[in-house]
């Protein structure tokens, strides 16, 4: 299958259903152009704490376990 703007083999499966290839696609504007990668952040990132959490706890709290009323038992 050829391409419909030009002579060029269409190879794969998604420029067959399209019709077109992705030069002539993107030369027409059909398809958009390819995004680059993100770039590094400039800035250092470092770590920070909430002040609620000390040096050797873990951010994640555990659960509260229910407390039962204790019964008297004496009369």
């Amino acid at each position: 299958m050829k391409c419909r703007y030009c002579p060029r083999p269409l190879r794969t499966a998604e420029s067959k259903a399209r019709g077109y290839g992705l030069i002539c696609g993107r030369k027409r504007g059909l398809i958009p152009p390819a995004q680059t990668r993100q770039q590094r952040a400039m800035t250092q990132v470092t770590p920070g704490m909430t002040p609620d959490i000390h040096p050797g706890q873990t951010a994640i709290p555990i659960p509260i376990q229910p407390q039962l009323p204790s019964e008297d038992l004496t009369p």
